[in-house]
């Protein structure tokens, strides 16, 4: 019977403490903000068809590309630049913070070829 009451006890212990624990670490704060460019939302994105959507179209949805630079082939590739910081800082145990800080880089490169979208892809390095 003893092992038996000192696995039990030793159980116990280990869930209070991991319940007690996990609620001693939190997000005090969090922010999310572009730092250089901003690629607009899915939908303009989506609305994007090769063989369809005009140069003009895009620098008019999207603004004036980052760079530009012809491929091998001789098409102009219009590029998107788009740098998004997300700073959290997380409390323990009320003790210290941490400052987090995440850096997300894409981007979009879209292929004109007489004046029409060939094809787009999105690149996150």
């Amino acid at each position: 019977m003893a092992p038996l009451r000192v696995r039990f006890a030793l159980t116990s212990v280990l869930v209070t403490s991991a319940l007690a624990l996990g609620g001693c670490v939190f997000v005090v704060e969090s922010d999310s903000h572009y730092r250089y460019g901003r690629l607009h939302g899915s939908a303009s994105l989506d609305a994007i068809q090769p063989g369809v959507t005009t140069r003009a179209w895009i620098v008019e949805n999207l603004g004036q590309p980052s760079s530009t630079y012809l491929n091998e082939a001789g098409n102009e590739v219009l590029s998107y630049l788009t740098v998004r910081e997300q700073d959290t800082e997380v409390a323990f145990l009320f003790l210290f913070n941490i400052d987090v800080s995440e850096e997300e880089v894409k981007t979009l490169h879209i292929e004109i070829e007489e004046d029409w979208v060939k094809s787009f892809w999105l690149e996150r390095p």
